[in-house]
């Protein structure tokens, strides 16, 4: 089963190449025609791939929309609810597609914040069940690239079929010590509740923090662990919390710019984290940055500078962020400082209650803001738009 895909006339059989190695940079398994297996019948190939894809994207053109197989898969995609959109040329999709939306990429030439570009990402995210891959850079015309892991973390290593039988080894050989030693003259026997305690630090090892944080005990209960304050440093605006210390463990939560959690020092590209709901799993160490006395340090303090006044005094520095996608020529003369806030009032919009004083006494003179919350859900517009300023934050320092 593939993630993605792609319809298209092969007189444009140059420029889908470019989007297809921005869908696959983007971290999703594509398909198009041009791997078509020759012993393989045109029309069984398309139905069986479609029907497998999660999404389809139709690229029209004039050749495209005078195509009899690009009208049918299209029209496959659209009853399985998988269509999305696009076009190369001045040209409307033709009946009954052009009364759904459609991403106009005519001057998209491998742009990751093109706003139209954007449109197709944030689809992919909704119908593929997962985030895109940030990209770095454009993509190279006409050439297509490899999929990329998911944007946040390492490739999962190996698992190695020798090592349960070698645990279980050590685990026979440690029995046999144990009861050899049990048996030898003036040995006590075993103390009450002493194979329950050893069953307590097995099942609770992995949880214990090391370093210069003192180490829990056998005792210890996985909430008491969690000592450390946290907030994430993520250009995206939001991190996953998996279910595993791999990219294929199921996600069972988000963190979200600026949303403190618990964690405590670990060994590894892992940690474990809790939020204060209660949800708790692994997210990358990368993305995890430690909190000092109840303020983030590091990147996330706001630069020096006189606070800007906003739109009308109204200290908004883009009122529609919440509505549109942004452009990075909307954002294009801002500041660091003006960056920041920008992105910041978006979650102040939902009434989130910042830690950083400057923001707090900033937000706190408008009667706009009402600080009722320590965790806010955004929608896919204003994820897109908090990652593009903080990436504009990045550019800027």
């Amino acid at each position: 089963m593939v993630d993605v895909f792609i319809s298209y006339s092969r007189d444009n059989k140059a420029r889908v190449a470019d989007i297809a190695a921005a869908v696959a940079a983007a971290g999703y398994d594509v398909w198009w025609d041009a791997e078509l297996p020759p012993h393989r019948s045109y029309g069984d190939v398309i139905t069986e791939k479609i029907g497998g894809a999660k999404a389809a994207i139709v690229v029209w053109s004039q050749a495209s929309a005078q195509s009899e197989w690009v009208r049918a898969e299209a029209d496959v995609a659209r009853n399985q609810k998988k269509l999305v959109q696009t076009a190369i040329d001045d040209v409307m999709p033709p009946l009954p597609f052009n009364q759904i939306q459609f991403a106009d990429l005519r001057d998209w030439h491998g742009e990751p914040d093109h706003p139209a570009w954007r449109k197709v990402l944030m689809s992919l995210e909704d119908l593929c069940g997962r985030e895109a891959v940030t990209a770095p850079a454009p993509v190279p015309p006409s050439s297509m690239s490899s999929p990329q892991l998911d944007r946040q973390e390492p490739p999962a290593a190996q698992k190695s079929s020798f090592l349960p039988w070698a645990l279980l080894g050590l685990a026979v050989i440690a029995v046999g010590l144990l009861a050899w030693k049990l048996m030898q003259p003036g040995s006590a026997g075993p103390v009450a509740g002493q194979v329950g305690r050893a069953e307590s630090v097995e099942a609770t090892k992995a949880e214990t923090p090391s370093g210069d944080t003192p180490a829990a005990s056998a005792n210890d209960s996985p909430r008491e662990a969690f000592t450390l304050a946290a907030v994430i440093d993520d250009p995206d605006g939001f991190t996953n919390i998996r279910s595993g210390q791999s990219t294929q463990s199921a996600i069972v939560g988000k963190v979200l710019d600026g949303e403190k959690f618990l964690t405590y020092k670990q060994p590894g590209q892992w940690w474990r984290v809790r939020k204060a709901d209660g949800t708790a799993g692994f997210m990358f160490r990368k993305y995890i940055r430690l909190v000092d006395g109840g303020a983030a340090t590091g990147a996330a303090s706001l630069p020096a500078g006189p606070m800007p006044t906003g739109v009308g005094g109204s200290g908004v520095v883009i009122p529609d962020s919440s509505e549109r996608l942004l452009s990075s020529a909307d954002i294009a003369n801002f500041g660091l400082l003006e960056l920041r806030i920008a992105r910041n009032e978006i979650f102040a919009r939902h009434g989130f209650r910042f830690n950083d004083a400057r923001l707090r006494d900033h937000f706190s003179q408008f009667g706009w803001y009402r600080p009722t919350t320590d965790t806010v859900q955004l929608s896919a517009t204003e994820k897109a738009n908090v990652a593009l300023l903080k990436s504009a934050e990045a550019a800027a320092q």
